[in-house]
């Protein structure tokens, strides 16, 4: 057989030979599996249960001197929900309405398609609750209800009831 040839056949074999450890390398190794929970924010809104899960996640930050931790997703309709806390969240804590001092009072404002935007209704058979189930450096949850009214003039006094919501989201940094 020729020199060349047998150089030919040689290449041929190592190509093929590392072709086939790079199949058997790439195949066998296996992705270790993302245990992140998805973010997840669903409420009822007048009775129709939402999904806000689109862009979900939870931010924290400083107006001031006022640190707060803010909760926001929007859902498939282009509907949109945020809810706002003073400070840091502390699990097992509910944040109300009607707590005394005013950093315990949550903020839920909840955007239509529209534009129309709703914050917490004063109405005290109405009254917007948070409680934190658990809280992280890296991750919220919790639950929030209550009633909204329309944050404009001439609207009639519009409103929203906000039922059944839950949050489960990674706190972005």
């Amino acid at each position: 057989m020729p020199k060349h040839l047998r150089i030919t056949r040689s290449i041929k074999a190592i190509v093929l030979f590392a072709v086939a450890f790079a199949t058997l390398t790439v195949s066998s190794c296996s992705k270790d599996s993302d245990n992140t929970p998805a973010n997840t924010i669903s409420a009822k809104v007048d009775g129709t249960a939402t999904v806000f899960n689109s862009n979900a996640f939870a931010v924290t930050g400083t107006s001031g001197s006022v640190s707060f931790t803010a909760i926001q997703g929007t859902a498939a309709n282009g509907t949109s929900i945020s809810v706002t806390i003073n400070g840091s969240p502390v699990a097992g804590k509910t944040y109300s309405n009607t707590a005394a001092s005013d950093d315990d009072k949550p903020l839920v404002l909840f955007n239509t398609k529209d534009d129309n935007t709703f914050i917490n209704d004063d109405d005290a058979a109405s009254q917007v609750t948070v409680t934190i189930s658990s809280a992280s450096a890296t991750r919220i949850s919790g639950t929030f209800s209550g009633g909204l009214t329309v944050f404009s003039t001439g609207t009639g006094g519009v409103k929203k009831v906000i039922s059944e919501g839950k949050f489960d989201v990674s706190i972005v940094h």
